[in-house]
């Protein structure tokens, strides 16, 4: 795939681009940490790389030929809000309830950066009943949900000791899930079940993307993440296949911005011909989106016209009984769509 170099509006900063199947990517040649490389993303273009897949990771190297450190991208850990429950059926949850918190004071701290698991604390560490956050691979006993009963919900107290992943695949195979507390009534119950014992419940934390992306799709270089404390901000290594680690937010660093290609336009097809002429027709996407037409070397720029009607546009001056190809493009903040094309004949 064709990158060019362009210049790029901080002073001194060399940008390129690589274009993916759904993200236009932007490597900017300017060393700043994550948070300013956020903003200058946001500013510019659309965000810090979100990265959904191998193909992803693929233009993400295309973006730069001669640089093999690293670059920030938009995957980033927060500790107060990247916090979902192991159960995430949305109909389980009433309004409030998915977001309902009993964090010990001072918690959570992500104490040595590789704290992602939530621990319900029954000892005198923190009041009867509250929560902290905790390594996911500490081995505790665990609380799964077992669904209602009579209209309340049904929990059950593991008799062994398991570390969080292990402990959500008991549960997943034996009863609903890992326990969710949707509220202090649920609160309450579930510090009666537990009595003396320290558990494992459902909530636990993963990093976040910097646009909300919802992407689940990973890419870690081996032994990464390892998350010592204050690394959470992520980078994609040029020199290791674009694999990532986590690092010191404060850190400087290149970075990859992107902006979203836009879809190809709907419904491209030839609606008359005559001996010297081809009308072309195709479904209009939003007012923000424009076209590009291109037909034997020569491109035509389209404006979408007004209404909600589909977009024709007649082409002249062409040979009778003669066969052209037509390509036509989506253009949205100077991006263009993958493109499609039809064949048509002249009468």
């Amino acid at each position: 795939m064709d990158f060019r170099l362009i210049l790029f509006g901080l002073t001194g900063a060399l940008l390129s681009v690589a274009c993916a199947q759904s993200h236009q990517y932007y490597f900017v040649n300017t060393s700043l940490n994550w948070t300013e490389a956020q903003s200058v993303c946001r500013r510019d273009y659309t965000d810090l790389a979100t990265i959904e897949s191998s193909a992803d990771v693929d233009d993400f190297l295309r973006t730069t030929s001669n640089n093999t450190g690293k670059a920030w991208i938009g995957l980033y850990d927060d500790t107060i809000n990247s916090w979902k429950w192991s159960l995430n059926d949305s109909s389980f949850y009433s309004p409030g309830e998915y977001s309902f918190r009993d964090w010990g004071p001072g918690q959570p701290d992500n104490n040595f950066g590789q704290q992602h698991c939530v621990r319900f604390y029954s000892s005198s560490y923190l009041s009867l009943g509250q929560w902290d956050d905790i390594g996911c691979t500490e081995t505790m006993q665990f609380v799964c949900y077992n669904g209602t009963v009579g209209g309340s919900p049904s929990y059950v107290l593991s008799n062994i000791s398991l570390n969080w992943t292990e402990a959500q695949k008991f549960c997943r195979a034996n009863y609903v899930d890992l326990a969710s507390v949707r509220n202090q009534t649920e609160n309450e119950i579930i510090r009666t079940l537990i009595g003396a014992s320290n558990v494992w419940i459902g909530l636990y934390r993963e990093k976040l993307w910097s646009d909300g992306s919802t992407s689940l799709f990973r890419n870690w270089a081996d032994g990464e993440p390892n998350e010592p404390s204050g690394d959470q901000c992520v980078a994609g290594s040029f020199s290791d296949s674009g694999r990532w680690s986590d690092e010191d937010c404060s850190l400087s660093l290149p970075f990859v911005c992107y902006k979203p290609i836009p879809p190809n336009a709907e419904g491209f097809t030839a609606s008359s011909q005559n001996e010297s002429s081809i009308t072309l027709q195709w479904n209009k996407i939003n007012i923000n989106t424009s076209f590009v037409l291109q037909f034997n070397g020569v491109e035509t720029f389209i404006n979408a016209p007004d209404g909600d009607g589909p977009v024709t546009h007649t082409v002249s001056s062409l040979t009778p009984g003669t066969n052209y190809t037509f390509t036509l493009f989506s253009v949205l903040d100077n991006v263009r769509s993958s493109g499609v094309s039809i064949t048509a004949f002249t009468a």
